[in-house]
């Protein structure tokens, strides 16, 4: 008999375990548990399987849409609600939760249909015309939206999301009163509700008023352990000024949750938004000796290194989870923000691109790596990235502006206006936005627009480097640099430990005149950051001024060493170099630079012109003379080179025409009329060759004069 029974107990486990339906019903139980304790991955899982076991369950389709919604996944949410729907068309709730996903998605009179089902299966659904209500207030039919809201408290007045939804609309609209009054009633009819405390107590502190405290208050004592009614207090004491409050109530709250991350995190992330970052980091570290393993804090620690320039302590952690998940974007993105506020530039964007194709959507990647790419003067794939950053987050007004402003640079003066006119338009403080709409207008001409937008933003923010730079270059051009000098030095007294201030004030010293007044505050900025921009080049145009060369030239070798890209550093050098008849060391300086931007088209000018008069390969000349005429089009200089280059290897007719465009462009500079005067000469065309050598000669500071009158006697005696 116990056999028998063992056997038959056997069988019946086994027909169990093999049942579909029992197993489905397993995945729903373990699905509703996970779900339940906030496992929503898990949960995802388990009605994922029951989906797959029965794909007509409208039930499983059903709990895993509202699992999708519980992971703000809202397309996922949209295809399981819909398939609910069509399976169990009895699932008001499924209905509800469809419609109001197709209000999201902006297909309104499907909505509307699928709520008019439910209001005529059950007319007292109190939700069905709050959704109704969503979706009038979605159309901008605030009235009707209004309206239905009204009936949906009326149906079910201790809901106290229907007053949210409905004392929200009131703020919206502009009308502080009403949306009291609904918060209120929402307390007065559920009061021993948790949200209308909150929701309360949130629009009294966004009204900066002090009843605030005591609404967050009453939301604490109804859960002494719930976590959001704390986080909002703790906020709302930081909003009235209260930090020792706000930090006592966040202290507490990592003992009242001490595993919930929320809670244990919120404590070092306001001190970091309040700007006390070494508290912060403080107690990160803190955090991380008592949970090893929490990512999340590793994350807000490096976070906060990152933001006090502790780039090694940053850089270290980061790659302890580098190492642990490889493929970790936000880790890529971390390390790609270290080593581009070292000047590792192409390992920041290596890193950023990694970062970029393990989370294609995420704009601050994008953004970042455009800035990489712009650093290394990739200027296309740094335009692509800030454009794909853009329609990410079209509010992303770093990198609107960073567009606007290679806009500026390439001439596109229309679409630098169009694009910081949009970032002002929601940011009217944008010093950014403001700079760089300044330069689009001087690049236009228009310096009254440009002046305006300036001063006005001086207003706001009277030390903004920016702001100043930019206005210092427009009075330096209205022959006011003095002025200049006024206005920053108070600035610089002010702020003495300010190196970009100082610069400025160099700056403008420099453009007025005082030499040593320039000196001493360049020097000052360099002692307090090493690796001011461009402070070592400005030094060396100082130094230069005062007939310093030696000392201008070793300035402008510790510019090329702070800033490589920097070619400015390069064409100084160089040009020192040449001054001295140093032509070898010219050239190889030259040749640096171009290793250090292979595309700019005046390097490339400067190393042909040598190359044809100082010894180098003449067909690399004519080349590089090429190459800058394609980017440097309308360039006299570039035209005359090119022009050389070809009369060196006896192409007449074409250094004839470069020439003539050369003296052209620059009717005035001796130069390229008595290379245009040797072309002709060559062509054996005498007449405009006397015409052109003669127009070189009327200078009497002609350096070229002695070769020229021999080249005139030539066709003088050949006219004849």
């Amino acid at each position: 008999m116990l056999l028998l029974l063992l056997v038959l107990a056997s069988i019946l486990l086994a027909s169990c375990s093999n049942d579909p339906n029992a197993q489905k019903l397993k995945y729903l139980s373990n699905g509703d548990k996970a779900y339940k304790s906030g496992k929503y991955q898990e949960a995802v899982i388990q009605f994922r399987n029951a989906v797959q076991l029965d794909p007509k369950s409208g039930e499983a389709h059903y709990q895993l849409g509202l699992t999708y919604l519980a992971l703000n996944n809202p397309e996922a949410a949209f295809r399981e609600m819909t398939d609910a729907v069509a399976l169990t068309p009895a699932n008001l709730d499924a209905q509800l939760k469809l419609a109001s996903l197709l209000v999201a998605r902006r297909e309104y009179d499907k909505a509307t249909v699928v709520l008019a089902k439910v209001i005529k299966t059950d007319p007292k659904n109190g939700m069905a015309h709050a959704v109704l209500g969503q979706k009038h207030a979605a159309k901008g039919e605030l009235p009707d939206a209004v309206a239905e809201l009204e009936k949906a408290i009326e149906l079910a007045p201790r809901e106290v999301q229907f007053y949210s939804a409905l004392g929200t609309i009131h703020f919206a609209s502009g009308k502080p009163a009403e949306a009291e009054a609904v918060f209120r009633r929402a307390v007065g009819a559920n009061p021993k509700s948790l949200v209308a405390h909150m929701d309360l107590a949130q629009f009294l502190i966004s009204q900066r008023k002090p009843e605030a405290e005591t609404e967050a208050w009453n939301a604490v004592n109804l859960d002494r352990k719930a976590v959001p009614p704390r986080l909002l207090l703790a906020r709302v004491y930081a909003i009235l000024g209260k930090p020792e409050e706000c930090e006592k109530q966040l202290k507490e709250l990592k003992s009242v949750a001490p595993d919930v991350p929320v809670a244990y995190l919120s404590l070092g992330a306001y001190y970091a938004s309040s700007g006390q970052r070494d508290k912060a980091i403080a107690e990160f570290q803190s955090l991380m000796a008592a949970k090893p393993k929490d990512v999340v804090v590793k994350r807000h620690l490096i976070e906060n290194l990152i933001e006090q320039k502790r780039w090694k302590e940053a850089e270290t952690l980061n790659q302890g989870i580098l190492e642990a998940n490889p493929n970790d974007p936000l880790s890529h993105y971390a390390r790609g923000r270290i080593l581009l506020a070292q000047g590792q530039n192409q390992e920041a964007a290596t890193s950023l691109q990694k970062a970029v194709t393990a989370q294609p959507k995420a704009a601050p990647i994008h953004y970042l790596l455009g800035t990489a790419q712009a650093a290394l003067g990739l200027t296309k794939q740094a335009r692509d990235s800030f454009a794909k950053a853009l329609e990410l987050e079209p509010r992303m007004t770093d990198a609107a502006v960073a567009l606007a402003g290679m806009a500026v640079a390439s001439g596109d003066q229309e679409t630098a206006l169009r694009l910081t006119a949009s970032v002002l338009e929601s940011n009217p403080n944008s010093v950014p936005a403001s700079a760089t709409r300044a330069q689009s207008f001087l690049a236009k001409g228009d310096w009254k627009q440009a002046e305006t937008l300036l001063l006005d933003g001086l207003k706001r923010d009277p030390a903004s480097l920016p702001l100043l730079s930019i206005l210092l270059s427009l009075r330096i051009a209205q022959g006011k640099s003095l002025e200049m000098v006024q206005r920053i030095l108070p600035l610089v007294q002010q702020q003495p430990q300010n190196a970009g201030l100082r610069f400025v004030y160099a700056l403008a010293t420099y453009a007025a005149g005082d030499l040593p007044k320039a000196e001493e505050s360049i020097r000052e900025g360099l002692k307090l950051d090493a690796k001011l921009k461009a402070g070592h080049l400005l030094l060396a145009y100082v130094l230069l001024a005062k007939k310093a060369t030696e000392p201008a030239k070793e300035e402008a070798r510790r510019s090329i060493e702070a800033e490589p890209k920097n070619l400015n550093s390069y064409l100084l050098l160089g040009t020192l170099y040449e001054r001295e008849h140093n032509w070898e060391e010219a050239k190889k300086v030259y040749e640096q630079g171009r290793k250090a931007d292979p595309d700019s088209p005046i390097l490339a000018n400067q190393l042909a012109y040598i190359y044809l008069e100082h010894g180098g390969d003449a067909n690399s000349a004519l080349a590089l003379a090429q190459e800058a005429k394609q980017k440097l089009p309308r360039s006299p200089n570039v035209a005359d080179t090119l022009g050389w280059a070809y009369y060196k290897r006896g192409m007449n007719d074409l250094a004839t025409t470069q020439f003539k465009q050369a003296a052209q462009l620059a009717p005035k500079n001796p130069t390229y009329h008595y290379h245009l005067g040797l072309a002709y000469l060559a062509s054996r065309n005498m007449r405009n060759a006397k015409e052109s050598l003669q127009v070189a000669l009327n200078d009497p500071n002609f350096q070229y004069a002695e070769p020229a009158r021999e080249a005139l006697k030539k066709a003088s005696s050949g006219a004849r």
